[in-house]
């Protein structure tokens, strides 16, 4: 089968869905049974060959800037669909809607965010990555629920147990709470950072956050690559995630994988990630409840023993090479159609 993939953004998305589409892509790559195209919008896409291939360590591909007219289906990744499919059969991966969700009160602006979600809800198929997701596209989009096939996601198998070699020097020689991801609105990090100030007055415990624009009191790592982030992970004497809207969640299996207790909300998509292996805050935006769970497992070392044991259990549930097939078989589907 033949697939021409959105590709715009590969080789310059840190976040969740530029993870994503490299293990999945480079998983593709591997498969005799699969013929890749893989779309930049740009005049002269094949310059990016190279760092393409070291991307997926494979060169099993093509570039180009459109469709091409021999593809049998296209893909977009993107939690929008920015590439017009032409007259062949189109999947989109929707992550979740955000922006109906979260609406910008500016017009223009909400206008402009949704405008690509509105355009991947009239593909041939939608893959999402939970039952949470699933039921927010059905509701703001419209799009009946047989159309949707939950792929859940899963963490690089490189994040593993062993001892932080490669610590920021300030978190060397303290216990310290690990956060990964961007200080929003949905993500909750100023209600974790203040029952952190609650629990950890003196800063005894520090609050490690890997983001830009971190609250005041907290450590603040930017541009963290994988051997540190892997280790932040491994020295942390929890890793929390405080997101009151998540689709999926890659963060808290890392953490899982490296043997990180987890403090999690009960909130969208993350108890299906976590399952029984984290400590549920069931009131994500209290403080106090916050403060509650940190106590907690900062004075409980069975617990967190426990945590670890049901971590590893947890994320070996999730792996991107079943991630990979599950989403080919979905492609596979609307190319039939």
């Amino acid at each position: 089968m033949h697939v021409a993939v959105d590709a715009h953004d590969l080789l310059r998305d840190r976040r969740g869905i530029g993870v994503y589409l490299r293990a999945i892509l480079a998983r593709f790559a591997q498969r005799d049974d699969v013929t890749l195209t893989l779309m930049i919008r740009e005049l002269f896409p094949a310059r990016h060959a190279a760092a393409v291939a070291a991307v997926l360590g494979s060169e099993r591909f093509a570039l180009a800037s459109r469709v091409p007219r021999g593809a049998d289906v296209s893909w977009h990744p993107w939690n929008g669909t920015f590439v017009g499919p032409g007259r062949r059969p189109s999947v989109a991966t929707i992550h979740d809607v955000v922006p109906f969700a979260f609406p910008s009160p500016d017009a223009r602006t909400r206008a402009r965010r949704q405008a690509p979600f509105l355009r991947s809800a009239r593909s041939t198929r939608i893959v999402t990555d939970s039952a949470f997701s699933r039921s927010e596209i059905v509701t703001y989009l419209g799009v009946p629920e047989e159309r949707v096939a939950v792929v859940p996601l899963a963490a690089d198998p490189r994040f593993s147990p062993g001892d932080p070699a490669d610590l920021p020097e300030a978190l060397r020689d303290r216990p310290y709470v690990l956060t990964v991801g961007a200080n929003d609105a949905r993500k909750n990090l100023a209600t974790m950072a203040a029952a952190h100030r609650r629990v950890f007055p003196s800063g005894e415990v520090a609050l490690a956050c890997v983001t830009t624009g971190a609250p005041e009191g907290t450590i603040e790592l930017r541009d963290v690559r994988f051997g540190m982030l892997r280790d932040l992970y491994r020295g942390a004497l929890a890793f929390a995630m405080p997101s009151i809207y998540e689709g999926f969640g890659i963060p808290p299996l890392e953490a899982m994988r490296c043997g990180t207790p987890v403090i999690a909300s009960r909130a969208a998509s993350l108890p299906e990630v976590c399952g029984p292996a984290a400590l549920y805050v069931d009131e994500p935006a209290s403080v106090d409840a916050w403060a509650r769970a940190l106590r907690l497992l900062a004075d409980d070392g069975e617990l967190q023993a426990a945590l670890r044991t049901r971590g590893a259990e947890r994320a070996a549930q999730f792996s991107w090479n079943a991630t990979a097939d599950r989403t080919l078989e979905v492609l596979r589907a609307a190319a039939a159609t």
